[in-house]
């Protein structure tokens, strides 16, 4: 936990994706812990295809 939030950060190459949870609004790490679902880690991995096909029409622009 930093500064009362607890920070869920997901990596992939140069690109990373953070989420932050105020402790006010859970009960502890193991809610946390039960956010991370696997519906919720395939939008992850989608949302990381859809940031790299973004990224990479930026990058050929240029």
């Amino acid at each position: 936990m930093f500064n009362n939030k607890y920070i869920i950060k997901f990596e992939a190459g140069l690109l990373e994706q953070v989420y932050k949870v105020s402790e006010m609004d859970v009960s502890g790490d193991e809610e946390v812990l039960g956010m991370m679902t696997d519906a919720f880690y395939a939008k992850v991995i989608q949302r990381f295809k859809d940031m790299a096909e973004d990224f990479g029409k930026l990058i050929e622009e240029y």
